[in-house]
């Protein structure tokens, strides 16, 4: 699984084993996480807020 962020459209492709890749692009999309990482809860607007910062 990756994530591919792009801040300019702020938005954020995932991409995962044998699916087509997936696009988040509002801010209140909750993202997909790997399997070791199911209890973590991230939002698209969480993840741009850290990265403007």
């Amino acid at each position: 699984m990756g994530w591919l962020i792009n801040p300019k459209e702020q938005s954020i492709f995932v991409y995962q084993p044998g699916r087509s890749p997936e696009i988040f692009d509002e801010t209140e999309s909750k993202l997909l996480m790997p399997s070791f990482a199911q209890a973590i809860d991230l939002n698209l607007g969480e993840v741009f807020g850290w990265l403007i910062k």
